[in-house]
């Protein structure tokens, strides 16, 4: 008799972000041809992200991969909170989710630096979302955070949700954001504010 393998942290996080990127990209597609708002709309309802009858409508099955044993009860659980986390996010923001490459970066962390340069205000809602311990809590910070964002890469976000519901995952999302923030605060003001 063979012992299960554990979960692979790394590929569940390629999985969600894989997962995430087709949901959005999928969802901005249809809405530009309007069709889909009902989806649309039920992301901006106030359901926690961790409602079954939620990831049943947004068909997260992907979660678990067309090959291998798939997740864990624990590990779907989290990945399908991250992901519809995520897309709430994308939702209520109406931030067009892009997905991030070497030539365009769209993570949280250079996105938010940019914003800062045009309103410093938005630090303060850094800093109180950098001290959220629950999920629910740092979705609500986030919100008004990237309120003034011209794109996001909301499946790398669904990955940082889905590491801060892991031991240890809150210290080390928002170290990895704070460090990114910091990095590309730098360039962001050498570089000229882009004109109206």
């Amino acid at each position: 008799m063979t012992t299960p393998c554990p979960p692979n942290p790394t590929r569940t996080a390629a999985t969600v972000r894989d997962v995430t990127d087709q949901l959005l990209t999928g969802l901005q597609a249809r809405l530009s041809r309007g069709v889909d708002r009902g989806k649309r709309a039920r992301l901006t309802r106030n359901e926690p992200p961790d409602d079954p009858g939620l990831w049943l409508s947004l068909r997260l099955e992907d979660l678990h991969g067309s090959t291998g044993p798939g997740l864990s009860e624990q590990d779907y659980i989290a990945a399908a909170t991250a992901v519809t986390g995520a897309a709430q996010l994308w939702a209520n923001t109406g931030v067009p989710h892009v997905r991030s490459t070497a030539q365009r970066v769209t993570a949280l962390g250079h996105v938010v630096a940019h914003i800062v340069r045009d309103r410093p205000a938005a630090e303060d809602d850094l800093a109180r979302a950098l001290r959220c311990h629950a999920l629910d809590e740092l979705l609500s910070r986030l919100r008004p955070l990237l309120r003034d964002a011209t794109r996001l890469d909301f499946s790398l976000l669904a990955v940082d949700l889905y590491t801060w519901q892991q031991p240890d995952g809150p210290h080390r999302t928002t170290q990895r954001w704070e460090t990114a923030y910091a990095r590309s605060k730098n360039l962001a003001h050498r570089a000229p504010a882009p004109r109206s």
